[in-house]
């Protein structure tokens, strides 16, 4: 199977929950960005960060949606088993990094 048949693929179960994860940072304010993430080839990683107070998530778009998945839950606190995770949110800290 060549790789644009695997993309094809994806489940419509995952897709909906890449969206459903990318609807709720919206809804915490945080703008979510698919680039491809790599300057005189180097490839970065990505991150969340705030420019003129409002908040981004850059994401390698060249990850799988698992991995995407993965990272957005990883920023928005772990998996988003109801909204009021919001809360828990509003830390000061990256729950990866401590800063």
């Amino acid at each position: 199977m060549t790789q644009q048949n695997k993309k094809e693929k994806t489940l419509p179960a995952i897709e909906a929950k890449l969206a459903r994860l990318e609807e709720i940072a919206l809804e915490r304010g945080i703008q979510v960005h698919y680039d491809r993430l790599e300057a005189a080839g180097l490839k970065l990683k990505g991150g969340i960060c705030t420019v003129r107070g409002e908040r981004h998530l850059f994401i390698d778009r060249r990850k799988s949606i698992a991995e995407k998945i993965g990272l957005l839950e990883d920023y928005l606190g772990g998996p988003p088993v109801s909204v009021s995770m919001e809360d828990a949110f509003h830390r000061t800290r990256h729950p990866r990094t401590g800063r």
